[in-house]
């Protein structure tokens, strides 16, 4: 099963929950929830929403007829349903029991749906409301109005960049999803602002030199880097029969091009001082690692992966490091070809790219077309995920 998270932020940016989002067949409900428990409970769901909570979009017939509710932690996931199947008096009640059981509940917006009487008779059911800022009309408009008069907190959906984060917050939203925390509010093209971190001139030392030995030693030279590295190769993911405890040793099992991608996402990690950065390097690590083990999936060739993880990573650098992507790879030796791969996301790198980022925004046909083209099937698709998430927070109780 395809599943990702998005980070819901607050009026000041912090991080307040996350949405799971994942591919919906609704014509099979039980393989669904089957297949949707079994992604979930591979994960630790603690370290997976970093202590925080969860909405998660579910059709009627999911509640009213499956066991997802006996499945699910209703101290942990905020069940989010569509207000077109308000209609259902069946469906009222059932949620009526529910919200008595202890289950909080988020209500969607559905275009065309709005009837003053349905909210008022439901308020006191949600505690959440979310509104697509897409096709923003005059309806909306009054619905938003209309709504602050409510006992519902207002979740703005679709905040594609920091104008409409701006837009949201003027219209009284207090939570907000989209894109727009990937998106940086100021470039640079200064090399000087870039060049402050530490961790890059090793970075650069490491991308000109090709004794082993010799980078080994600049790795020495920072205990905090050398102490992280170890972790790393010492991890489950590596599956080694005796640890390593040598930074040369280490060095020569990773070989150099995994060195420096570890490297920038130390750098990466380095410079994340608030929420949305944080998500934005986790994104960027999702994208990474998700696309080195797509790749492996489709071609074993580790060379290709390896590329398709540094695609991956630096498709978020500007956001990160507040810098533009010519100055970046410029600074990190990398060819000139990832910065065409980056904006225009061509050849098969792109499309590796192109499929992550519509996992993200849940767009299930360019996802079906993408699993047909390749061969790849569902299941597959659940393994990358659960490895890639799990690889995220492994990276994160290393690092910081």
């Amino acid at each position: 099963m395809v599943l990702c998270k998005i980070p819901v932020f607050d009026t000041q940016k912090n991080l307040y929950a996350y949405e799971i989002k994942y591919e919906r067949e609704e014509s099979d409900l039980n393989q669904m929830i089957k297949d949707l428990y079994y992604t979930i409970s591979q994960l630790d769901i603690k370290k997976f929403l970093s202590g925080k909570n969860a909405f998660i979009k579910v059709h009627p017939d999911v509640i009213i007829f499956t066991e997802f509710i006996n499945l699910i932690n209703k101290e942990i996931f905020i069940l989010e349903v569509e207000s077109k199947y308000l209609k259902s008096k069946t469906f009222i009640e059932k949620l009526k029991a529910l919200k008595e059981e202890g289950f909080t509940f988020s209500l969607e917006f559905s275009e065309g749906e709005f009837n003053p009487d349905t909210y008022l008779s439901v308020a006191s059911i949600f505690e959440y409301l979310s509104v697509s800022l897409k096709n923003f009309n005059l309806e909306k408009e009054k619905f938003i109005s209309f709504s602050l008069e409510l006992p519902f907190t207002l979740k703005a959906e679709d905040v594609e960049n920091n104008e409409d984060f701006n837009k949201a917050l003027e219209l009284g939203f207090k939570l907000f999803e989209g894109e727009f925390f990937t998106k940086p509010e100021q470039l640079t093209t200064k090399e000087e602002s870039f060049n402050k971190l530490e961790v890059l001139k090793l970075i650069r030392y490491v991308s000109e030199e090709d004794d082993l030995n010799d980078i080994a030693e600049a790795i020495k030279a920072s205990p905090a880097i050398s102490v992280a590295l170890l972790k790393y190769v010492n991890s489950s993911f590596f599956y080694l029969a005796n640890p390593i405890t040598s930074i040369n040793r280490a060095v020569i099992y990773l070989g150099k091009k995994n060195i420096l991608s570890w490297l920038l996402l130390i750098s990466m990690i380095s410079v994340a001082k608030n929420d949305t950065d944080i998500e934005s390097v986790k994104m960027a690590l999702f994208r990474g690692k998700f696309m080195e083990l797509l790749s492996l999936k489709i071609n074993p060739d580790q060379n290709i992966a390896d590329t398709a993880f540094l695609v991956g990573v630096l498709s978020l650098a500007e956001k990160i490091f507040k810098v533009d992507i010519k100055t970046i790879l410029n600074e990190l030796k990398l060819s000139q070809e990832f910065e065409k791969i980056l904006t225009e996301r061509l050849g098969y790198f792109g499309e590796l790219l192109n499929f992550v980022i519509n996992v993200e925004k849940n767009n299930f046909s360019e996802i079906k077309i993408f699993k047909k083209d390749y061969g790849l099937s569902d299941q597959e698709i659940g393994v990358i995920t659960v490895e890639t998430y799990k690889w995220i927070d492994m990276i994160f109780e290393i690092v910081r």
